[in-house]
Order: structure tokens, then C-alpha cells, then sequence
């Protein structure tokens, strides 16, 4: 098989996306994405990530694509849980606590290695592409241990819409709480909310 024959096969499967990873990962060299992308077959959307043109892509998958070792929370997971009514200026993502990003689209937020993976999940976008982003309860520790660096409607609103849905799962939030240290700020939180 012609090597740009394959890359459009990987291209199919993959939803209409490719990633120089997995030209790597099928021993193939750039030369011919190089070929892809000058007869308009592919385009490049950043960095190692291309798509076909007539694919619109997400925005929150490139950005996720871009910065792989951080994972979307605080407001943006409060926006993508339907918690607030709030779209995001910036995207919140946390990293561990030994890499560094600067992007003025990005609201960093840090934290130690043994915490970062509490709570990681995926989630479908509409376009068939998936983000890394923390659980429902994941989120709501988070916007409690920065309490004071979240607008305060937001924050309220949170809390509120979280303690109506039907699929929270304040076992597991309490289990997290415990985790963070928080569980007494967080049971103050529950009890004014009744």
C-alpha cells in the first residue's frame, strides 16, 4: 500500500483527525503528510495535528491536544457539567506540579502527582473527539479548595445545581474531600445548602 494511501486510511478511522504520533507509531515519515497537507487533502490545525478540511474541530480537543498532560477543571469542567451558565473566558487545566505553561488562553492551576490523577475521566465531545477532564465531584473539591479565587456566584451556583442532579455521587465526593483535607469546609458548604 502507497503511504499516503495509509495516512488516509488512519485519517478515516481516526474521525477525520491526525496526529504526527500516529505517523510515528505506524513507521511512517512526515514527508508524505507533507505531500497531504500541499494537495489540500489534510490541514494543519496546531501543532502535530491535522485534519481534513472539511472537519470542524473542536476547539477544547486541540487545546487538549496541545497541553496532553493537563486535564480540563474548575470552571471549564463546571461549564462542560452544565454546573454554571457561565462560558469560560480562559480554559482552566490542571498539570502537576513540575511543568510549567504559559498560554494566555489557559488558566493554569498545579498540584502534586499524587492528587492529579483523582477523579480523571474522558468525555465525548459532539464531533466524535474526547477530553480529558475530572468528574463532577473532582470539580466541586476543586472549586472548594480554591474557594476564594472563584467568582462567588459561580462558585454558589455550582454547589446548587451539583446538589440537585440525580447522577452526583456524594459518596465519592466525600471520599475526595477526605483526600484534599476539605471534607469539614465541604460538609459547612452542604449543611448551608440544606
Amino acid at each position: 500500500m502507497v503511504k499516503t494511501e495509509k495516512i488516509k486510511e488512519i485519517v478515516e478511522k481516526n474521525n477525520g483527525i491526525l496526529s504526527t504520533k500516529l505517523l510515528e507509531e505506524n513507521n511512517i515519515h512526515r514527508q508524505y503528510l507533507k505531500n497531504l497537507v500541499d494537495e489540500g487533502y489534510l490541514i494543519k490545525v496546531s501543532r502535530g495535528l491535522y485534519v481534513r478540511p472539511d472537519k470542524d474541530i473542536n476547539e477544547f480537543y486541540i487545546i487538549g491536544e496541545q497541553y496532553k498532560s493537563g486535564i480540563f477543571s474548575h470552571n471549564t469542567a463546571l461549564y462542560f457539567y452544565n454546573l454554571t451558565d457561565r462560558t469560560p473566558f480562559t480554559l482552566d487545566m490542571t498539570f502537576t506540579s513540575n511543568v510549567r505553561v504559559s498560554n494566555y488562553m489557559l488558566s493554569p492551576h498545579y498540584i502534586n502527582k499524587e492528587r492529579y490523577d483523582i477523579g480523571l475521566t474522558t468525555k465525548e465531545l459532539e464531533d466524535g473527539t474526547s477530553i480529558r477532564i475530572y468528574n463532577m465531584e473532582r470539580t466541586i473539591c476543586d472549586i472548594i479548595r480554591d474557594r476564594n479565587k472563584i467568582d462567588t456566584q459561580i462558585f454558589n451556583t455550582a454547589l446548587k445545581e451539583y446538589m440537585k442532579r440525580s447522577d452526583k455521587n456524594l459518596n465519592l465526593l466525600y471520599e475526595y474531600a477526605k483526600k484534599f483535607n476539605i471534607l469539614k469546609i465541604l460538609k459547612m458548604y452542604l449543611e448551608v445548602l440544606g
